[in-house]
């Protein structure tokens, strides 16, 4: 059977690498932030629309459909 896998260690050690990366100029901190991100993109977001979508009837259209939807589950 496998040992248990200690995340903690494992964060550590890459930590002390990416430190050893930077001091030795392998990379820059945006190349390390970026590897180390969860999502990649090739854009920067400058804006983001928080404003509601959809008209009311639409809402209460996507409400009627869920609750019909989990009622069958």
């Amino acid at each position: 059977m496998n040992e248990p896998v200690d995340i903690r260690l494992i964060e550590g050690r890459q930590r002390a690498e990416d430190m050893r990366r930077l001091k030795a100029g392998e990379v820059t901190p945006e190349e390390l932030q970026r590897e180390n991100s969860l999502i990649w993109s090739a854009a920067d977001i400058l804006y983001v629309d928080l404003s509601p979508k959809g008209t009311d009837e639409s809402w209460a259209r996507i409400i009627e459909n869920l609750q019909r939807n989990s009622e069958s589950i």
